[in-house]
């Protein structure tokens, strides 16, 4: 199964001659970025206030034990039938996962920019392929490695260990702590319009910001029952895993980090196309749906001239026991 990048497909922009060179961040033993020794007064206090604003926003979640994959034949309804024809979702498994705090926004273009201050790197999103959709409280467009490094650089500004979330806790978050959850919204149902953006809804974003682009607002509709927003919006979000459509068969119990190797990492959220509620209802968005894509892309695909990472983002995790707050 090959991925491709939310709604890109039926709206190709012609492709413009970039120049810029990228700022080279200096970068710790593990290639993290380090915060700058020479900031500003005024950009110390941005980043202090976004730290601030990071840790307010992570959710705490209590680790537990659930069944992971699709859970078809648990419910009344499917006469013992699976939800999907996937099989890499594929058999139902138990997991069990330590506590956890997740944030309750992926990462926008203006969290984004503060990480590229305070790092000393050139802002993302920048290409004009793209850029019509670079809205401040926009998801950010990233590839996996920018995604997995600004998690781990906002654990240490925050002091606990942080990174990409697991599909396992990405999933558990989704289904609130592990029920029988379809969609991951805050009744587990789909209302377009209500919580959920209809086509109309995703044109009229398009149209203010002059884009035929979709571009992905976030805090629009209501959270899910553990304040997570927009798990089912708009685009896709990184898993630390590497993808194999095997790894359900012999996923250990405790914390399944994914495979140890591969060539494309999961990614899980939306899949419906065109923005229509139609598919979502048709299961484009259920919560054990995986999808996988490689991690570091070209930035422009020679072949249709289309930004690889536009939309796939970063939703960032706390791998600690304890509250943040």
């Amino acid at each position: 199964m090959t991925l491709k990048p939310l709604f890109v497909s039926l709206f190709i922009l012609p492709l413009f001659t970039m120049t810029a060179c990228a700022k080279e961040p200096s970068v710790d033993s593990d290639g993290i970025p380090k915060t700058r020794d020479n900031l500003t007064d005024a950009e110390q206090q941005q980043l202090d206030d976004f730290l601030a604003k990071q840790k307010a926003n992570m959710r705490f979640i209590e680790g537990g034990s659930f069944e992971m994959g699709d859970f078809g034949p648990k419910l009344d309804w499917t006469d013992g039938l699976p939800l999907t024809g996937q099989s890499d979702n594929k058999p139902l498994h138990k997991v069990t996962l330590d506590s956890f705090s997740m944030n309750a926004y992926k990462a926008t273009y203006s969290d984004f920019d503060i990480y590229s201050m305070a790092t000393g790197q050139d802002e993302e999103g920048m290409q004009p392929i793209t850029i019509e959709i670079r809205q401040p409280n926009a998801a950010a467009g990233i590839n996996w490695q920018t995604a997995q490094h600004y998690c781990q650089w906002l654990g240490q500004q925050l002091d606990v260990p942080m990174s990409l979330p697991t599909e396992a806790q990405w999933e558990y978050a989704a289904r609130n702590r592990g029920q029988y959850i379809l969609f991951p919204t805050d009744t587990g149902e789909i209302d377009p319009g209500r919580n959920m953006w209809t086509y109309e809804e995703q044109s009229k974003f398009s149209n203010k910001y002059n884009t035929s682009l979709a571009v992905p607002m976030l805090g629009f509709y209501p959270p899910n029952l553990l304040g997570l927003y927009d798990l089912v919006n708009q685009n896709y979000e990184w898993m630390i895993d590497w993808y194999d459509p095997e790894y359900y068969t012999n996923s250990p119990e405790h914390n399944p980090q994914g495979s140890e190797t591969g060539t494309e990492k999961v990614l899980r959220g939306v899949t419906a196309t065109e923005g229509s509620a139609g598919n979502v209802h048709a299961g484009g968005a259920v919560t054990i749906k995986r999808f996988q894509k490689q991690p570091n892309p070209p930035l422009i695909s020679d072949d249709t001239n289309v930004n690889q990472n536009a939309f796939t983002s970063a939703r960032c995790v706390a791998n600690f026991s304890k509250s943040m707050s």
